[in-house]
């Protein structure tokens, strides 16, 4: 016998999922939600300040709706990130799956995602995702800047050519994992005198370099871009202070 469909159950697990935890405040609000007369609800949740830059906050909002029928469907979710200077940004994302509350806060952080996107033909394909956070459309949300393969982002070779040295495969598919879901990331590499150095790195995919920093947060110049390109030290310092890759995805 077929076990009775739980929505209660099945909309937590797609929370899960999506990275927003399994807390009882979620069950709870997500419990009175459904048993609600309303056609639309959210939930509002926060995420740990443990796993953000120094000083920053995040919020997000789950927004759902009912079908006539009795469903009961998780949408979208906006995710709001405040700075220690009490600047927000705010973006809404669909809740399909292609992008993460981790994925979220990693892009109004202003760091690139690898994700999957269909296509015209509905085939799934890897895209790097990134927001234009100086540029918003009449939505309310960041401009959407997309790269794709045919950009020519090869992350194996950008690794290879910063000098990252790995212990084994499994730590160099692992680093290369993180990179690409926009983490910044606890790396091991060869210094311009081929000296083992220990540092942080995260994926630029625009310029198709790594930004890098040494063990005391300053900027690296292997792999830089022209001079103009560059950004200012202090600004990339404060992004990259108290951040690890123990933050996971």
């Amino acid at each position: 016998m077929e076990k009775e469909f739980n929505q209660q159950e099945y909309l937590e697990n797609k929370i899960k999922y999506l990275g927003f935890g399994e807390s009882e405040k979620i069950k709870n609000d997500l419990k009175k939600g459904i048993e609600s007369g309303d056609d639309k609800f959210s939930i509002e949740t926060s995420y740990p300040k443990e796993k953000l830059l120094k000083g920053n906050e995040a919020v997000f909002n789950l927004n759902f709706s009912k079908s006539e029928k009795g469903g009961v469907f998780l949408n979208s979710f906006n995710a709001v990130l405040r700075n220690e200077k009490k600047e927000d940004r705010s973006h809404s994302f669909k809740a399909n799956g292609t992008i993460t509350a981790k994925e979220a806060v990693n892009l109004l952080e202003g760091r690139a995602v690898k994700t999957e996107l269909e296509n015209k033909e509905g085939q799934k394909q890897e895209v790097f995702v990134r927001l234009n956070l100086k540029e918003k459309n009449e939505y309310g949300n960041y401009k959407t800047e997309y790269y794709h393969k045919n950009y020519g982002i090869d992350v194996d070779k950008i690794m290879e050519k910063s000098k990252l040295v790995f212990k084994d495969d499994a730590e160099k598919e692992n680093i290369k994992h993180h990179l690409e879901k926009g983490n910044i990331t606890n790396i091991s590499f060869k210094d311009e005198k081929n000296q083992l150095q220990e540092g942080k790195a995260y994926l630029n995919v625009q310029y198709k370099m790594l930004n890098m920093y040494d063990k005391n947060l300053n900027r690296i110049n292997t792999n830089k871009p022209l001079k103009d390109l560059e950004i200012d030290q202090e600004k990339e310092k404060s992004k990259v202070v108290q951040q690890s890759i123990s933050r996971g995805i």
